[in-house]
């Protein structure tokens, strides 16, 4: 309820005030305190926090208008004002205005108008208030989605395994601020090397908490898997675990032994990389087999391996549907066709130019189109 301070000492206003005192509008009821002076005023502003609104006089006399306020010491009254005048002294209600009164009343006021004049100040100050408190906030938000993001992008390696014969380089772009993709790289015993792109259902933070998850499961489970069909089968069963409703996600996991460079994957529901030969210029073959279903839906399903042999010169191209659905304006899709045709005509350049120059040619064909889905590719090339 609008609590009003009003200074003034004019007895006819006050007693239009104590008719509108337990008056109850739109605005809840209302109340008032007098005060007949300044000295009055701020004593009143000191013993009771919890003032919503002031009517001040502005006449002059021992009320010194809009000025009172900035005889305030150490006190901060966030309350709107509303000018109180006997006269029609249109220089003097202006120079109130300036100094921050909210509306203005000329007397004599009847009851009527006083409420009215009160509900409308208190209802206009309490959208700002709701406003300011709606922007502070959003700042807040803001700020701690930046950190997020700025975590995410961290957690996802920039620096990957070395190998004399051996190139690994990868690109995400997030359709929100934050993703549901992602991918890893690690070192393994024996010269081996896990590879993994992933992509979760959905996008934005509740996928990017999802997101994190699995990743951390992937990579605590994979030093101590036999394969990636068992590293995966333990990462489903812990995710089904959690029991995170609607939330799954797809992988396709593989380990490279750059011994033998013998890659052995398996794949849980997962788009199937592309295998481009550096014999064959004229395809690019998808790494089928290694089936599995997409982690997180129902616990202590089987996974499979398999394998595929990596020549020098060859590349495998990893990506996430981000990629081969991205759509132009005229909704045509940027298809596997035209992925497969990147790939070959691209098929000399390094593992980091493969995988960065694809991000130029989808932006190319959506031609200003809005991103529809989280975007990655992972490439690793055998020199």
């Amino acid at each position: 309820m609008p609590k009003v301070l009003v200074v003034d000492n004019d007895p006819d206003f006050h007693h239009v005030c104590e008719n509108c005192a337990g008056q109850t509008t739109e605005m809840g009821e209302h109340s008032f305190i007098y005060a007949q002076n300044d000295e009055a005023a701020l004593g009143l502003i000191q013993e009771h926090t919890d003032i919503d609104l002031a009517i001040v006089s502005i006449d002059g006399g021992d009320i010194s208008g809009m000025g009172l306020f900035k005889k305030m010491e150490g006190i901060r009254l966030r309350v709107p004002r509303v000018a109180l005048t006997a006269g029609r002294d249109l220089a003097a209600i202006r120079k109130a205005m300036n100094e921050g009164a909210a509306d203005f009343l000329t007397k004599p006021v009847d009851r009527e108008d006083l409420l009215l004049t009160i509900d409308k100040v208190y209802k206009d100050c309490e959208a700002r208030r709701a406003a300011w408190r709606n922007e502070a906030q959003l700042s807040a938000i803001k700020r701690e989605l930046d950190i997020a993001e700025n975590i995410q992008r961290q957690i996802l390696p920039s620096i990957f395994p070395t190998r004399d014969e051996l190139e690994i380089s990868a690109h995400l772009a997030p359709a929100k601020r934050m993703s549901g993709d992602f991918y890893d790289t690690f070192d393994l015993e024996d010269d081996k090397i896990g590879l993994a792109v992933a992509d979760v259902s959905g996008k934005g933070i509740p996928a990017a908490f999802f997101m994190a998850v699995a990743r951390t499961l992937l990579r605590a489970t994979a030093p101590s898997s036999p394969s990636p069909a068992v590293c995966l089968e333990r990462v489903n069963d812990l995710l089904c675990e959690h029991e995170i409703t609607s939330m799954f996600v797809s992988v396709f996991y593989c380990v490279v032994d750059t011994k033998s460079w013998e890659v052995t994957y398996s794949n849980g529901g997962h788009l199937p990389p592309y295998l481009v030969n550096a014999e064959n210029a004229k395809d690019a073959i998808a790494l089928e087999g290694g089936e599995g279903i997409i982690l997180g839906v129902q616990e202590g399903m089987p996974f499979e391996n398999s394998t595929c042999q990596l020549n020098e010169g060859d590349a495998i191209f990893f990506y996430t549907d981000g990629v081969t659905e991205a759509f132009d304006k005229d909704r045509n899709q940027f298809s596997e066709e035209r992925l497969i045709d990147y790939l070959l005509e691209n098929r000399s350049l390094s593992a980091h130019a493969l995988s960065e120059n694809l991000f130029a040619f989808v932006n190319d064909f959506r031609a200003g189109a809005d991103q529809n889905d989280d975007f990655t590719s992972l490439v690793l090339k055998r020199f």
